[in-house]
Protein backbone atom coordinates (compact mmCIF):
# COMPACT_ATOMS: atom_id res chain seq x y z
CA UNK A 1 0.00 0.00 0.00
CA UNK A 2 2.73 2.46 0.95
CA UNK A 3 4.55 1.83 -2.35
CA UNK A 4 1.39 2.84 -4.22
CA UNK A 5 1.01 5.98 -2.11
CA UNK A 6 4.65 6.95 -2.73
CA UNK A 7 4.15 6.46 -6.49
CA UNK A 8 1.13 8.76 -6.45
CA UNK A 9 3.09 11.24 -4.31
CA UNK A 10 5.88 11.49 -6.90
CA UNK A 11 3.43 11.59 -9.82
CA UNK A 12 1.42 14.46 -8.37
CA UNK A 13 4.67 16.08 -7.26
CA UNK A 14 5.89 16.32 -10.87
CA UNK A 15 2.55 17.70 -12.03
CA UNK A 16 2.66 20.19 -9.18
CA UNK A 17 6.20 21.34 -10.11
CA UNK A 18 5.23 21.94 -13.75
CA UNK A 19 2.04 23.79 -12.86
CA UNK A 20 3.78 25.96 -10.27
CA UNK A 21 6.60 26.74 -12.70
CA UNK A 22 4.11 28.05 -15.25
CA UNK A 23 2.16 30.03 -12.66
CA UNK A 24 5.33 31.45 -11.13
CA UNK A 25 6.37 32.87 -14.50
CA UNK A 26 2.94 34.03 -15.61
CA UNK A 27 1.60 35.31 -12.27
CA UNK A 28 4.77 35.95 -10.29
CA UNK A 29 3.31 38.98 -8.53
CA UNK A 30 0.60 36.89 -6.87
CA UNK A 31 2.77 34.50 -4.90
CA UNK A 32 0.71 34.41 -1.71
CA UNK A 33 -2.60 34.27 -3.53
CA UNK A 34 -1.51 31.44 -5.85
CA UNK A 35 -0.36 29.38 -2.88
CA UNK A 36 -3.58 30.06 -1.00
CA UNK A 37 -5.46 28.77 -4.05
CA UNK A 38 -3.43 25.56 -3.99
CA UNK A 39 -4.16 24.99 -0.31
CA UNK A 40 -7.86 25.84 -0.59
CA UNK A 41 -8.76 24.06 -3.80
CA UNK A 42 -6.42 21.07 -3.59
CA UNK A 43 -5.58 20.40 0.03
CA UNK A 44 -9.05 21.12 1.45
CA UNK A 45 -10.96 18.62 -0.75
CA UNK A 46 -8.21 16.03 -0.19
CA UNK A 47 -8.50 16.51 3.57
CA UNK A 48 -12.27 16.07 3.47
CA UNK A 49 -12.07 12.90 1.35
CA UNK A 50 -9.28 11.27 3.36
CA UNK A 51 -10.99 12.08 6.67
CA UNK A 52 -13.63 9.50 5.72
CA UNK A 53 -10.95 6.90 4.95
CA UNK A 54 -8.66 7.16 7.97
CA UNK A 55 -10.05 6.75 11.51
CA UNK A 56 -9.33 9.66 13.82
CA UNK A 57 -9.45 10.54 17.48
CA UNK A 58 -10.02 14.30 17.65
CA UNK A 59 -9.44 14.47 21.40
CA UNK A 60 -5.71 15.32 21.08
CA UNK A 61 -5.32 17.74 23.97
CA UNK A 62 -4.62 21.47 24.14
CA UNK A 63 -0.83 21.13 23.87
CA UNK A 64 -1.03 19.08 20.69
CA UNK A 65 -3.51 21.55 19.22
CA UNK A 66 -1.01 24.34 19.84
CA UNK A 67 1.79 22.30 18.29
CA UNK A 68 -0.38 21.56 15.28
CA UNK A 69 -1.51 25.11 14.66
CA UNK A 70 1.80 26.88 15.28
CA UNK A 71 3.97 24.30 13.54
CA UNK A 72 1.73 24.03 10.48
CA UNK A 73 2.79 27.46 9.23
CA UNK A 74 6.04 25.94 8.01
CA UNK A 75 4.27 24.29 5.04
CA UNK A 76 2.73 27.51 3.60
CA UNK A 77 6.03 29.33 4.17
CA UNK A 78 7.85 26.56 2.32
CA UNK A 79 5.35 26.87 -0.53
CA UNK A 80 5.99 30.63 -0.77
CA UNK A 81 9.76 30.12 -0.92
CA UNK A 82 9.28 27.34 -3.49
CA UNK A 83 7.24 29.72 -5.63
CA UNK A 84 10.17 32.15 -5.74
CA UNK A 85 12.51 29.28 -6.64
CA UNK A 86 10.15 28.19 -9.41
CA UNK A 87 10.46 31.63 -11.00
CA UNK A 88 14.24 31.34 -11.30
CA UNK A 89 15.05 27.70 -12.16
CA UNK A 90 13.39 25.16 -14.40
CA UNK A 91 11.29 22.21 -13.35
CA UNK A 92 13.96 19.53 -13.68
CA UNK A 93 16.53 21.31 -11.52
CA UNK A 94 13.98 22.30 -8.88
CA UNK A 95 12.68 18.73 -8.63
CA UNK A 96 16.15 17.23 -8.22
CA UNK A 97 17.31 19.76 -5.61
CA UNK A 98 14.02 19.38 -3.76
CA UNK A 99 14.95 15.71 -3.32
CA UNK A 100 17.48 16.95 -0.77
CA UNK A 101 14.61 17.41 1.70
CA UNK A 102 15.26 13.99 3.37
CA UNK A 103 18.83 15.07 4.11
CA UNK A 104 17.58 18.09 6.04
CA UNK A 105 14.96 15.89 7.71
CA UNK A 106 17.72 13.60 8.94
CA UNK A 107 19.65 16.55 10.37
CA UNK A 108 16.63 17.18 12.63
CA UNK A 109 15.47 13.59 13.13
CA UNK A 110 18.77 12.04 14.22
CA UNK A 111 19.43 14.26 17.28
CA UNK A 112 15.86 15.21 18.23
CA UNK A 113 13.73 12.22 17.19
CA UNK A 114 16.43 9.67 18.04
CA UNK A 115 16.41 8.12 14.59
CA UNK A 116 19.53 6.87 12.84
CA UNK A 117 20.80 5.54 9.54
CA UNK A 118 22.55 2.30 8.74
CA UNK A 119 25.64 2.06 6.55
CA UNK A 120 24.01 1.97 3.09
CA UNK A 121 21.50 4.61 4.12
CA UNK A 122 24.37 7.02 4.76
CA UNK A 123 25.55 6.16 1.26
CA UNK A 124 22.07 7.02 -0.02
CA UNK A 125 22.19 10.40 1.74
CA UNK A 126 25.53 11.05 0.05
CA UNK A 127 24.01 10.25 -3.35
CA UNK A 128 21.20 12.71 -2.69
CA UNK A 129 23.67 15.47 -1.91
CA UNK A 130 25.72 14.65 -5.01
CA UNK A 131 22.59 14.70 -7.20
CA UNK A 132 21.73 18.17 -5.89
CA UNK A 133 25.25 19.44 -6.60
CA UNK A 134 25.15 17.96 -10.10
CA UNK A 135 21.79 19.57 -10.87
CA UNK A 136 22.94 22.93 -9.52
CA UNK A 137 26.17 22.86 -11.54
CA UNK A 138 24.23 22.75 -14.81
CA UNK A 139 22.42 25.96 -13.87
CA UNK A 140 25.52 27.75 -12.58
CA UNK A 141 27.42 27.17 -15.80
CA UNK A 142 25.86 30.39 -17.05
CA UNK A 143 27.53 32.35 -14.23
CA UNK A 144 24.34 34.32 -13.83
CA UNK A 145 23.55 35.95 -10.48
CA UNK A 146 19.84 35.23 -10.90
CA UNK A 147 20.63 31.55 -11.41
CA UNK A 148 22.76 31.48 -8.27
CA UNK A 149 19.92 33.08 -6.32
CA UNK A 150 17.54 30.54 -7.80
CA UNK A 151 19.71 27.65 -6.66
CA UNK A 152 19.90 29.13 -3.16
CA UNK A 153 16.11 29.45 -3.11
CA UNK A 154 15.80 25.80 -4.17
CA UNK A 155 18.12 24.70 -1.37
CA UNK A 156 16.20 26.84 1.13
CA UNK A 157 12.96 25.24 -0.10
CA UNK A 158 14.42 21.76 0.43
CA UNK A 159 15.61 22.75 3.90
CA UNK A 160 12.22 24.15 4.93
CA UNK A 161 10.33 21.11 3.67
CA UNK A 162 12.91 18.84 5.31
CA UNK A 163 12.22 20.48 8.65
CA UNK A 164 8.48 20.31 7.92
CA UNK A 165 8.68 16.54 7.36
CA UNK A 166 10.55 16.13 10.66
CA UNK A 167 7.85 18.19 12.39
CA UNK A 168 5.17 16.03 10.76
CA UNK A 169 6.96 12.88 11.96
CA UNK A 170 7.05 14.33 15.48
CA UNK A 171 3.32 15.09 15.46
CA UNK A 172 2.42 11.66 14.10
CA UNK A 173 4.22 10.14 17.09
CA UNK A 174 1.76 12.03 19.31
CA UNK A 175 -1.56 11.78 17.43
CA UNK A 176 -3.10 9.51 14.79
CA UNK A 177 -2.95 10.23 11.08
CA UNK A 178 -6.66 11.02 10.80
CA UNK A 179 -6.43 13.71 13.48
CA UNK A 180 -3.33 15.14 11.80
CA UNK A 181 -5.23 15.37 8.52
CA UNK A 182 -8.02 17.40 10.09
CA UNK A 183 -6.06 19.60 12.50
CA UNK A 184 -2.68 19.74 10.74
CA UNK A 185 -3.80 20.15 7.14
CA UNK A 186 -6.66 22.34 8.29
CA UNK A 187 -4.17 24.63 10.02
CA UNK A 188 -2.06 24.77 6.86
CA UNK A 189 -5.09 25.97 4.91
CA UNK A 190 -5.86 28.62 7.54
CA UNK A 191 -2.25 29.88 7.52
CA UNK A 192 -2.19 30.06 3.70
CA UNK A 193 -5.31 32.25 3.74
CA UNK A 194 -3.92 34.45 6.54
CA UNK A 195 -0.64 34.90 4.65
CA UNK A 196 -2.53 35.85 1.49
CA UNK A 197 -4.38 38.54 3.46
CA UNK A 198 -6.56 40.88 1.44
CA UNK A 199 -5.43 39.29 -1.84
CA UNK A 200 -7.70 36.33 -1.22
CA UNK A 201 -10.73 38.33 -2.39
CA UNK A 202 -9.20 38.44 -5.89
CA UNK A 203 -8.97 34.67 -6.13
CA UNK A 204 -11.35 34.44 -9.12
CA UNK A 205 -10.15 37.58 -10.87
CA UNK A 206 -6.54 36.75 -11.69
CA UNK A 207 -7.42 33.95 -14.12
CA UNK A 208 -9.14 35.53 -17.08
CA UNK A 209 -10.20 33.34 -19.96
CA UNK A 210 -7.20 34.17 -22.15
CA UNK A 211 -4.69 33.41 -19.40
CA UNK A 212 -6.37 30.14 -18.49
CA UNK A 213 -6.37 28.85 -22.08
CA UNK A 214 -2.77 29.86 -22.67
CA UNK A 215 -1.59 28.21 -19.46
CA UNK A 216 -3.35 24.96 -20.32
CA UNK A 217 -1.31 24.71 -23.51
CA UNK A 218 1.91 25.78 -21.84
CA UNK A 219 1.61 23.19 -19.07
CA UNK A 220 1.46 20.42 -21.65
CA UNK A 221 4.44 21.62 -23.70
CA UNK A 222 6.58 23.58 -21.26
CA UNK A 223 9.03 20.93 -20.10
CA UNK A 224 9.68 19.61 -23.60
CA UNK A 225 9.84 22.85 -25.57
CA UNK A 226 11.47 25.35 -23.21
CA UNK A 227 13.44 23.49 -20.58
CA UNK A 228 15.60 21.01 -22.45
CA UNK A 229 18.94 22.62 -21.67
CA UNK A 230 21.53 20.54 -19.82
CA UNK A 231 19.32 17.46 -20.01
CA UNK A 232 22.25 15.09 -19.44
CA UNK A 233 22.97 16.78 -16.13
CA UNK A 234 19.30 16.65 -15.16
CA UNK A 235 18.82 12.98 -16.05
CA UNK A 236 22.06 11.97 -14.33
CA UNK A 237 21.13 13.96 -11.23
CA UNK A 238 17.61 12.48 -11.24
CA UNK A 239 18.87 8.89 -11.48
CA UNK A 240 21.43 9.44 -8.73
CA UNK A 241 18.80 11.13 -6.55
CA UNK A 242 16.35 8.24 -7.00
CA UNK A 243 19.11 5.78 -6.09
CA UNK A 244 19.82 7.82 -2.98
CA UNK A 245 16.17 7.77 -1.95
CA UNK A 246 16.03 4.00 -2.47
CA UNK A 247 19.08 3.44 -0.26
CA UNK A 248 17.69 5.70 2.49
CA UNK A 249 14.34 3.86 2.41
CA UNK A 250 15.98 0.44 2.83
Amino acid sequence: MWQLLISFYFLFGVINYILRRVLAQKLGDHNRLINAIFFIFFLLPTTIILSFVFPHNLNVGVLNLLFLFIGSIIWPIGALVAFHANKKVDVGIFAVINNLSPVFTLIIAIPFLHENLKGMQWFGAGLLIFSGVLAASSQLKKHNRADSNGILMCILTAAIFGVAIAYERFMLSRIDFGAYLIYGWGSQIIWSVLLAGKEIKNVFKIFNKDTENRNTVVIAAYFYLKERKHMYYKWAAAVIGIAGLIYIAR
